[in-house]
């Protein structure tokens, strides 16, 4: 094979015998007249190569790696994150290894062009493991978080019901006594007045005191004629009272003659309980503890019971949206929820083939809409 030779103004260079067999691409740049010569392997992975081609005109902006030019050939040392098109138009990450080559006088370079697309997978499959076990970690933080909150809500249920029992016998004598002293005393009209204000006060710390027990009481798996107003009605007790201390109105309209439905009750009640609870952390956020209002309706057509409940919060926004009934997705701070509530929601819905879903804005408050189908045979004890 005869020797081929670069050359230069004054010099000429030769190239040896062994370039050519060499099994790696190879390039041989004399900077001083821009020649550019390479080997049979790199035009055979990569095309031609002239000094036009390694000439860069602008800068490339739409490909992560840094294009090969001739600036690079006359850089001694190791360069990474480049790239270079081979034969089929495809852009080919490499690695450039830039030596000296014959006298400083000739100013050429050797340049060891080596394809790194298996090392560069490699690399980007190492990276996106890793990024997946950050990931796993964080949700697997969560998920602990959450349990920790669970168990803790459960002892708080487990003590609410001790409470409540408690309660209840003290608050059974307070209204048996009063009620007594309403048929056999004759009291003055300002004592009877208050005599009837105990024995409301009481019969209402009673309802609450029901409800209390009931809710916290473990719901299984029952299905039966279920009144959906009467479980709104129920939740709406149980939050009340919080709500006015909250300085937020609630108001309650349901339509008459709603039909029962096939439906575990203390479920159903925690569902509207998860919207309220969720509808109050708004009103919160957005106006912290006055000027807040909650209407929730309950009304029905041809094939469905809906249960209206908006409220005048922060809103939120279209990513919020679309993750709201996501499990461990919470916008409030750490403390304050565990992300479940709606998702528990959801699920309970799906159970009896209702659905729900949320219509809000920023700055515009929050409807949630519940949507439960009638049943298509009568249940026992309907009242439609």
């Amino acid at each position: 094979m005869p020797i081929r030779k670069l050359k230069a103004q004054a010099n000429v260079m030769t190239v040896p015998e062994g370039l050519y067999i060499l099994p790696t691409a190879v390039l041989l740049y004399q900077k001083a007249t821009d020649t550019v010569w390479a080997n049979p392997c790199f035009e055979k992975e990569f095309g031609v190569a002239h000094a036009g081609r390694f000439t860069a005109k602008s800068p490339v902006h739409l490909i992560q790696e840094k294009p090969v030019t001739l600036a690079i050939f006359g850089m001694p040392g190791r360069h990474e994150g480049f790239a270079l098109e081979n034969i089929s138009g495809i852009k080919v990450p490499v690695e450039l290894k830039t030596t000296p080559y014959g006298d400083a006088a000739d100013e050429c370079f050797l340049v060891l062009i080596e394809d790194v697309s298996s090392k560069a997978q490699l690399e980007r499959q190492l990276i996106d493991h890793h990024l997946e076990l950050q990931k796993a970690f964080s949700e697997l933080k969560t998920t602990q978080n959450a349990l920790i909150q669970s168990a803790k809500l459960a002892s708080l249920g487990e003590l609410s019901s001790g409470i409540a029992h408690e309660l209840n016998q003290p608050l059974q004598a307070i209204m048996g006594f009063s009620q007594e002293l309403q048929h056999i005393e004759k009291l003055s009209p300002t004592g009877t007045e208050f005599l009837a204000d105990i024995v409301s006060a009481s019969q209402k710390m009673a309802a609450i005191i029901r409800s209390l027990r009931t809710f916290a009481r473990e719901a299984g798996e029952e299905v039966a004629a279920t009144s959906v107003d009467h479980a709104v009605n129920e939740a709406v007790k149980l939050m009340t009272h919080q709500l006015m201390q909250m300085g937020i109105d609630i108001e309650v309209t349901a339509a008459h003659n709603l039909p029962l439905i096939p439906a575990n009750e203390i479920q159903l009640e925690q569902v509207f309980v998860n919207i309220l609870g969720n509808a109050r952390d708004a009103i919160e956020q957005a106006r912290g503890t006055r000027g807040g209002k909650i209407q929730v309706s309950v009304e029905q057509n041809t094939t469905e019971i809906q249960v209206k409940i908006r409220d005048n919060g922060c809103g939120m926004d279209e990513q919020t949206r679309k993750k709201v009934f996501d499990p461990f997705f919470t916008t409030k701070e750490v403390g304050k929820g565990t992300g479940l509530g709606m998702s528990i929601s959801y699920g309970l819905l799906k159970k009896i083939h209702a659905e729900i879903e949320v219509q809000s804005e920023p700055g515009s408050g929050t409807e949630f809409i519940v949507r439960i189908p009638k049943n298509e045979n009568p249940v026992k004890g309907e009242t439609a």
